[in-house]
């Protein structure tokens, strides 16, 4: 018997459901698979997904790749392709490379659910669903935020996106490197340059790497204060 399921009806299935489906040994590799991206925040779902006798080593790379760091603890889970002779450069092209065979809602899910490395490569993605997705991500912290708003890498909706986020914007670090970053707009740059650092405002005024504007007004502002 081979079980089957529309793409995009699994997330709409019952927790006994899908746990059946993980252990039911009739259940076929395609649907593991699609049950893992779904669901790959779910430890003891995907224990069992990773031990199906029909789990696909695609799967098992995806897991490996973009899962909580605790489903590798054990030995006895197969992640074959994965070894300690990798380099962190050939980690980065598998999970570039896997990324690529993603359709837009399973980056989605990716980029909710995934680990912090997914959500820095999603970030740059094309696709403004898939990139804000990531800022949506329950697991998005404020060290990473920092990291996307210095990043000349995104989109300026995503920057736009940070600027207007009032708990991320309390952050000084933040408001400062989005300051710094050319992509920001305008409107935000300025106002976030009236409450940075005079050390940090002298950098701006110098900075020709930032658009010329907040350069002028950096030194305007500290002429003004040194009066």
């Amino acid at each position: 018997m081979t079980t089957f399921l529309p793409r995009l009806d699994v997330e709409q299935l019952q927790e006994s459901t899908l746990f059946f489906l993980a252990e039911s040994p009739e259940t076929e590799g395609a649907t593991l698979d699609l049950i893992a991206k779904y669901f790959l925040t779910t430890e003891p779902l995907i224990k069992k997904i990773v031990r199906h006798p029909h789990v696909e080593q695609a799967t098992l790379n995806y897991i490996r790749l973009f899962g909580p760091a605790s489903i590798f603890d054990s030995d006895s889970l197969p992640f074959s392709d994965f070894n300690d002779t990798l380099s962190d450069s050939e980690i980065l092209q598998k999970r570039v490379a896997a990324i690529e065979h993603l359709r837009v809602p399973e980056k989605i899910q990716l980029a909710l659910k995934g680990n912090r490395e997914a959500r820095l490569l999603l970030l740059r993605d094309p696709n403004r669903q898939v990139a804000l997705a990531v800022l949506a991500s329950p697991k998005l912290t404020d060290e990473e935020v920092e990291i996307v708003a210095e990043s000349r890498n995104v989109s300026e909706e995503v920057l736009r996106t940070i600027a207007r986020n009032a708990a991320w914007t309390r952050r000084y670090t933040v408001r400062e490197a989005l300051t710094r970053n050319p992509k920001t707009p305008l409107s935000f740059s300025m106002t976030f340059l009236k409450g940075l650092r005079q050390q940090d405002m002298s950098r701006l005024a110098k900075d020709k790497g930032v658009p010329a504007a907040i350069r002028t007004t950096a030194a305007k502002m500290l002429a003004t204060k040194r009066v």
